[in-house]
């Protein structure tokens, strides 16, 4: 039988989080005599294709450290909902180890635990009384919450009144404020304006940078980039992948990329495209680099190139950039793309483009076949470092196949005294006039 969560363990040099085996199946079976059977004979998962039942976890196993940001992320359906609710408490698993140690603040569902006919005010003492803080500690906390939730007199208001946007704010708010050892977040970041969402992540980096673990299962892949150190990628209710969190998102978005299906261009085929001679300088060193994906087509070789055919990775702002890809085929394929990412020193993307990008991918390709993808990009970036990966992939569906090498270079942008000065993460084509103003 399953064990049931375990909290409020003090033990320091354990993880803050361990799960082991952990499995969760939705049984359509509702008998008190069928779950009384199923007890003493001390089953595990049962037969889904004999009992019915649907299978939201299977052996998912982990653990997160103490000051840990850990992102979970997945396609709908794919059971993290139900990982945060057992990690929370609020459901028991039908298998598998659980245990999460210190005090747990959850933020599930957006107003669970809150009384719509209560003001915003009384939630925040019902919120303090349920995770065992008394009156006088929560008053004590209660105008640094109302300031932090910022929504000024609805604060006294019936929460039936709130739009969601506004009980994100004090249900975030409330939160951060009980000073927990561990946060679970369930995609509540994505409500609210873009100021607000900002001013959330500013306080996370700072619970995280004072010990507090973080779990939060999201969406924005951006955010699990800027934040997280580690990531998840649950699949069907199995591990995916689990490892560093830029390497989990950059798996995420490959596969999804080789599962949308791009409609292949007439243009692109091989049989009428001209011959493409290889760059003469050495290429990038691609052996040396963690590579993803199962290697169906793979990028045999690449170069990173100025605009006057030399090699390098030393560029001012505003130069072009050229990457050449050599793309070959282990087994037959079709719907064939290239690509690469350019990304800043915190895991954003702050270029992307390939042959999937551009709706002209290669027809198909059979077993040994190569071919030469090349991108030209200007480098319209503020002076600092950014890291190159390359990839391909093909097919789609069952058939989907792909490569990833990830920094396969690492790019240095100058901004030379004489050249405009870059304030923001790019330059973008602007224009820009001064004219006389009517007298005064």
């Amino acid at each position: 039988m399953a064990s049931a969560l375990e909290s409020n363990v003090t033990d320091q040099r354990a993880p803050r989080i361990e799960v082991s085996g952990l499995g969760k199946i939705y049984e359509r079976h509702g008998s008190m005599w069928y779950w009384l059977a199923r007890g003493l004979r001390g089953a595990g998962l049962p037969d889904v294709r004999r009992d019915g039942g649907v299978i939201a976890l299977k052996d998912v196993s982990f653990e997160v450290k103490e000051g840990t940001a850990f992102g979970v992320i997945g396609r709908n359906g794919a059971g993290k909902s139900t990982l945060l609710q057992i990690l929370a408490g609020t459901l028991q698993p039908s298998m598998g180890r659980c245990v999460v140690r210190g005090r747990v603040t959850a933020l599930l569902e957006l107003g669970s635990g809150f009384n719509p006919e209560f003001s915003g005010r009384e939630n925040i003492y019902l919120a303090g009384a349920i995770l065992g803080i008394d009156r006088a500690a929560m008053t004590a906390r209660f105008e640094d919450i109302a300031r932090f939730a910022d929504i000024g007199a609805f604060i006294e208001e019936p929460v039936k009144t709130y739009s969601t946007g506004m009980m994100m704010r004090v249900a975030f708010a409330v939160a951060i404020s009980v000073e927990p050892d561990v946060l679970i977040i369930d995609e509540a970041l994505g409500v609210g304006d873009i100021v607000f969402q900002q001013k959330c992540s500013q306080r996370l980096r700072e619970l995280s940078a004072r010990g507090v673990t973080l779990l939060v299962v999201t969406h924005d892949l951006g955010f699990v980039l800027n934040m997280c150190q580690r990531a998840l990628w649950v699949d069907e209710g199995r591990v995916r992948f689990l490892g560093e969190a830029g390497a989990c998102v950059r798996a995420y978005v490959a596969a999804m990329a080789a599962l949308s299906g791009n409609v292949v261009a007439a243009t692109a085929n091989l049989q009428t495209e001209a011959d493409t001679p290889l760059p003469a300088v050495l290429p990038l060193g691609l052996d040396e680099r963690e590579r993803l994906g199962d290697g169906g087509v793979r990028v045999a070789q690449a170069w990173l190139l100025h605009q006057d055919g030399a090699s390098g990775a030393a560029f001012r702002s505003g130069d072009w950039a050229v990457l050449t890809l050599l793309v070959e085929a282990k087994r037959a394929v079709r719907a064939v793309s290239g690509g690469c990412e350019v990304r800043n020193r915190h895991g954003q993307v702050v270029f992307a483009t390939g042959l999937r990008v551009a709706q002209r991918l290669i027809a198909e390709m059979a077993a040994g076949d190569t071919c030469v993808v090349t991108i030209r990009f200007q480098l319209e970036l503020q002076a600092g470092q950014y890291t190159l990966d390359v990839g391909c992939g093909a097919g789609a569906d069952a058939d989907n196949t792909w490569d990833r090498v990830l920094n396969a270079a690492v790019i240095e942008v100058s901004n030379p005294p004489e050249h405009e000065v870059i304030h923001g993460l790019v330059r973008l084509p602007y224009e820009i006039s001064v004219g006389r103003g009517p007298s005064v």
